[in-house]
């Protein structure tokens, strides 16, 4: 994983900022309701359960849902393996839950609801 700190935060003292790594933020009250999906051999799995249970602790509503057996990007081997396109699944049903369904009509964008 250091190696993929020192790439996406080079400044080490930068790495503690909640900018940065939100689960290092004071308080996580008034963000918006989360959907979370994990891969159970992720190297960042903990982090995300971790995550999740401070998003829950202030307030916010989280679905988290976890795949074991996946890897770290297995949503992008859907049209391969079933478990990603349940992934893109799950997270296509609460993008239209949270935020409705976008209609692009030229260069207007309309929402509509319960599509």
């Amino acid at each position: 994983m250091s190696w993929f700190w020192d790439h996406y935060v080079p400044d080490a003292t930068a790495r503690q900022a909640a900018e940065v790594s939100p689960l290092r933020a004071e308080s996580l009250a008034g963000m918006p309701p989360t959907i979370m999906i994990l891969a159970g051999h992720d190297p960042l799995r903990d982090e995300g359960l971790a995550y999740a249970r401070r998003l829950e602790e202030h307030g916010v509503p989280v679905e988290l849902t976890m795949f074991e057996g996946m890897c770290h990007g297995f949503v992008g081997l859907a049209g391969a393996v079933d478990q990603a396109e349940e992934a893109l699944r799950l997270g296509g049903e609460a993008v239209r839950k949270h935020l409705g369904a976008a209609v692009v009509f030229g260069n207007s964008i309309s929402r509509t609801e319960g599509v």
